[in-house]
C-alpha cells in the first residue's frame, strides 16, 4: 500500500458535477458525482484534487485537510474540515465492492483451463474452486479495506493533534 501524505490549506474552488445514468430505475455501480476542489496551501501553489463522492462536508473558504496517497495522481482518502470540524473516510464511505468485475472473466477463464485439463474432474472441482477464490479474495480485500481506513483514521487524529493541539480530540 502507498504511503498517505496530508495536504493543509483552503478551499478556493468547489465544482460539483452530475453524470446522468439512462437505466431506468436501477441505481449505477459507482459513484453518481464527482467534486473538484482546488486547495491553496500556506505556502505553495495550487493544487487541484478530484473526488467520486456524494459526501463532501466543505465550501469554498473553509480550512481543510486532504489525506490522499502519494501516487502520481493523488487518491483523496479522507477530508477534515476545521471550519465546520467535520470530516469523511472516503476509504470506509466509498469503499469499493469485496467482488470485482474482473473477477467473472478470470474465473470463466480457470474454468475453461480446469475443463480442458482434467475433463470432468475439472469442471466438478471448479464450483468449490470458485467459491473458494471468492471467498479469499472478498476477505482479502476485507482485510485491506479495513487496514486503509485505519490508516486514514490515524492520519486524520494526527492532523487534528497538529492543528487543534493534543489538548482538543476529533471525534
Amino acid at each position: 500500500m502507498s504511503t498517505l501524505q496530508t495536504i493543509h490549506g483552503h478551499l478556493i474552488d468547489l465544482r460539483r458535477y452530475t453524470n446522468v445514468h439512462l437505466t431506468h430505475g436501477r441505481r449505477p455501480l459507482g459513484p453518481t458525482e464527482r467534486y473538484e476542489l482546488w486547495i491553496k496551501p500556506s505556502e505553495g501553489a495550487q493544487q487541484k484534487f478530484t473526488v467520486n463522492t456524494r459526501n463532501l462536508p466543505a465550501r469554498r473558504g473553509h480550512e481543510i485537510s486532504l489525506i490522499v496517497t502519494d501516487q502520481k495522481v493523488p487518491q483523496v482518502l479522507g477530508l477534515a474540515n476545521w471550519s465546520i470540524l467535520d470530516g469523511v473516510n472516503y476509504a470506509r464511505s466509498e469503499a469499493p465492492s469485496l467482488i470485482r468485475v474482473w473477477d467473472f472473466p478470470l474465473l470463466a477463464i480457470a474454468f475453461l483451463v480446469m475443463a480442458t485439463i482434467w475433463g470432468d474432474v475439472g469442471m466438478v472441482l471448479f464450483v468449490p474452486g470458485a467459491l473458494a477464490y471468492l471467498l479469499m479474495a472478498g476477505i482479502g480485500r476485507f482485510v485491506a479495506r479495513n487496514r486503509r481506513a485505519a490508516q486514514v483514521d490515524c492520519a486524520i487524529d494526527a492532523e487534528a493533534n497538529r492543528i487543534c493541539g493534543p489538548e482538543r480530540t476529533w471525534h
